[in-house]
């Protein structure tokens, strides 16, 4: 009988440390990993978290993303048809009317993704990093973009952009993940045959 109730009183010991053992936390996704998800599908056109169709128009087919940071009221895909590597990722994070709230969401957007690898094709990781461009309220923008750090050819052209916008009434921070040519490449250069 000792060893019967011995037995029990084990039991109940290791089944009460069982329960009051701390669950380990769940960790939330940070924007800086669900950045690392979209540049990590970016030649792959997206194919890997681009959803419903949710409107196209004009040349613009625009996309719901699975991909959708903490807190934001929106993530989207955009592709231009007819166009190679036609295809733009964004996401708002922040509304408000309160200019000072939006810069403290933009600084604090900067300061997490500035200077952080992102994985790009299959395993490769790539720094990207940019200066800041400070708000001011007497201008309706502000644009913080962060490029790869020595990019190879096919990297160069790849953008992390921080924004901050004003369309009345709100102040609005987004999230854009896009390759854009440098001004160099757009602009005509003149050449001897007097073309441009």
């Amino acid at each position: 009988m000792k060893r019967m109730l011995l037995i029990f009183f084990g039991v109940g010991l290791a089944m009460s440390a069982a329960a009051q053992s701390p669950t380990p936390p769940k960790q939330e996704s940070s924007v800086k990993q669900d950045v690392g998800m979209v540049t990590h599908d970016y030649y792959n056109d997206f194919s890997h978290i681009i959803g419903d169709t949710l409107e196209s128009y004009g040349s613009t087919i625009e996309f719901q993303c699975k991909v959708v940071p903490q807190g934001a009221t929106q993530s989207t895909i955009q592709e231009i048809k007819g166009q190679k590597n036609a295809y733009s990722w964004q996401a708002t994070l922040f509304q408000t009317d309160d200019f000072k709230e939006a810069v403290e969401a933009y600084h604090k957007l900067f300061h997490q993704l500035n200077g952080a690898d992102y994985p790009i094709f299959t395993k490769e990781k790539w720094r990207f990093s940019g200066d800041y461009d400070t708000p001011d309220e007497s201008r309706a923008f502000a644009s913080s973009i962060l490029e790869p750090v020595a990019p190879t050819p096919q990297l160069k052209q790849l953008k992390i952009e921080i924004a901050l916008n004003y369309t009345m009434p709100e102040w609005t921070v987004k999230l854009l993940v896009y390759e854009k040519q440098s001004d160099a490449d757009i602009r005509p250069t003149y050449s001897d045959q007097g073309t441009y």
